[in-house]
C-alpha cells in the first residue's frame, strides 16, 4: 500500500486494448456471480469441489468483449451453458509505473433486477473505514466490505437512481481506501464512455 501513488493510477483500457481482452478473459471466471452482497469469490469453495469430484467433461464459456466504451469494457458470459447472459461494464485501474492492477470497478444488474457497483481493492486496508467513492469528487458513497481474501477485499453498493444520475453526468472519479494507519490511499480516474457503457449494459438486461 505505502508504494501506491495515486497520481499513477489510470484507465488503462483506452489505450491498450491487448491488456484489455486479457482482463476480460481473466474476469470470465466471476461473470456469473456477481450480484447484489454476493461476491464471485464466496460461491468458490463448493462441497463437490472440497470432495474431489472430477472435473466437468463441459469446458466453463468463457466472457467475451462486447464493446468497449472510453475507459470501459463490456463483458458478458454465461455461468452454465444454458444460463442466461450475463453482463457486466468493466473498469480497470493499473498503477502506471508496475502495471499491476489495483482497483477493478464494476457495474452489474443483481438477481432483483438492482444495478449494483462493485470495487475490488487490494489487502491490507482498514476494513471498516470501507471504500469511499465519490463521482466527480462531489458526493461521497461509502462502500462496505464484503468480502476479503488473498487476492483482494471487494466492496458493493446499490446504484440508486440518483447516483446513477451522477455517474452518467461525472467526467471522473475518485476511489480511496484507507491503510491501517488510517493513511487515505486514493485515485481519480476519467469515467469517459459511461454513459454509453451503461446504456449497452441496460440494453444487454433487457435483450434488446
Amino acid at each position: 500500500m505505502a508504494g501506491l501513488r495515486a497520481a499513477g493510477l489510470v484507465g488503462e483500457l483506452g489505450r491498450k486494448r491487448g491488456r484489455q481482452l486479457g482482463l476480460g478473459l481473466a474476469f470470465a471466471a466471476a461473470l456469473g456471480l456477481l450480484a447484489a452482497g454476493t461476491a464471485f469469490a464466496q460461491s468458490g469453495g463448493s462441497s463437490a469441489a472440497k470432495k474431489g469430484a472430477p472435473p466437468s467433461a463441459t469446458p466453463a464459456p468463457k466472457a467475451k468483449v462486447v464493446g468497449s466504451f472510453g475507459n470501459w469494457t463490456l463483458l458478458c458470459g454465461k455461468e452454465e451453458e444454458k444460463a442466461a447472459e450475463r453482463c457486466s461494464l468493466v473498469l480497470p485501474l493499473v498503477e502506471k509505473e508496475t502495471q499491476k492492477l489495483v482497483f477493478r470497478v464494476i457495474l452489474t444488474y443483481g438477481p432483483k433486477n438492482n444495478l449494483v457497483l462493485r470495487v475490488d481493492g487490494p489487502t491490507g486496508v482498514a476494513l471498516q473505514r470501507g471504500v469511499e467513492f465519490s463521482p466527480d469528487t462531489q458526493k461521497i458513497y461509502r462502500m462496505p466490505f464484503q468480502t476479503c481474501l488473498p487476492m483482494g477485499c471487494k466492496a458493493l453498493l446499490i446504484v440508486q437512481d440518483d447516483m446513477r444520475k451522477e455517474l452518467a453526468a461525472s467526467k471522473q472519479g475518485s476511489i480511496a481506501v484507507y491503510a491501517l494507519n488510517g493513511k487515505a490511499v486514493k485515485t481519480v480516474t476519467a469515467l469517459d464512455g459511461f454513459a454509453a457503457g451503461l446504456a449497452a449494459l441496460d440494453k444487454r438486461k433487457t435483450g434488446k
